[in-house]
């Protein structure tokens, strides 16, 4: 195969299509709204649900088709908006790796996500996974988009505004993975609702989601899930509240010692279940490490304080 264009060809390419494409809008420009340029380009914001379906071809090979070109063009404008709108940036990545439409312009889909992406093919693997996530949190489709990191939704009405970093979103693959898409969403408007914020940190999710039991040990109906971490979101806000007092090293020390025992707690919901699945898989195992949590808590038992 024969050597893929150059990152300065490729950066030139762009711009040409840019200038063409300007062009084209000729007069139409002057009727475009705020809302309807991406940050001071002459193209309307690309949203989510205006993406195509991925389509898998994973044996593609030679020149685009027509309806592959137009479809490249798509996700090209797209990649452009990584500045504005991460997750529809993401969405369009699918659609390219998927379709194998990088084939085009470069050798390689390594390549391919390194130059519109600057990003490991990994990293560029667990944004696809979280942007339909995000997508949903953004719904209903009026969306004000804003940097790398953040996806707004903005309603004048009831709807109320919430946002979802790259990171975060990666951190609800748990609840993702074992509930769906949907779920996820409806976990992280949960926390957000529970803490009285639009934006909920990385490591405020991470640390709900570790709480979170997995379905195989206890599968929760969807009202169950809200209960549980609305819960858990209270959980966490008292514990990081608590991180930011600063109290003399030696009640530091023992504080230490509490925030262990509560997250130990707020692991233990499905331990029941747990213990049952696992005897009934291999009792003899189930007994041993019964034992070995027994003694282990018999020791903390011994040593709690005399209050």
């Amino acid at each position: 195969m024969s050597k893929g264009p150059t990152p300065e060809e490729l950066r030139a390419r762009r711009k040409l299509r840019r200038q063409q494409e300007q062009e084209a809008a000729g007069g139409a420009m002057a009727t475009l709204t705020e809302d309807d340029v991406a940050q001071g380009r002459p193209q309307p914001m690309m949203r989510f649900e205006q993406l195509p379906a991925a389509v898998d071809s994973p044996d593609a090979q030679g020149p685009l088709t027509a309806e592959e070109e137009q479809t490249w063009e798509l996700c090209q404008r797209s990649f452009a908006q990584y500045k504005e709108a991460w997750f529809v940036a993401a969405g369009a990545l699918d659609i390219a790796l998927r379709g194998r439409l990088w084939r085009r312009d470069y050798d390689t889909a390594e390549a391919f996500i390194r130059d519109v992406a600057d990003m490991s093919t990994s990293n560029a693997y667990r944004q696809i996974a979280g942007a339909r996530i995000a997508a949903l949190l953004s719904e209903p489709p009026r969306l004000e988009l804003e940097s790398n990191d953040l996806s707004r939704m903005r309603d004048s009405d009831d709807v109320r505004a919430y946002v979802i970093s790259q990171r975060a979103a990666e951190s609800l693959t748990p609840i993702r993975e074992d509930y769906g898409d949907g779920a996820a969403a409806d976990a992280y408007r949960t926390v957000a609702e529970a803490m009285g914020r639009d934006k909920v940190s990385q490591k405020t999710i991470a640390g709900i989601v570790r709480q979170f039991p997995r379905r195989a040990v206890e599968d929760l109906g969807a009202d169950q899930r809200r209960k549980r971490i609305h819960e858990l979101a209270l959980r966490q806000a008292a514990t990081e509240a608590a991180e930011k007092v600063r109290p003399a090293a030696p009640i530091a020390a023992f504080a230490q010692f509490v925030t262990t025992a509560e997250s130990f707690a707020g692991k233990t919901d499905g331990m029941a279940a747990a213990y049952r699945a696992a005897a009934a898989a291999d009792p003899a195992e189930a007994t041993r490490l019964a034992t070995r949590l027994r003694d282990h808590l018999t020791v903390v038992i011994d040593n709690l304080p005399d209050v």
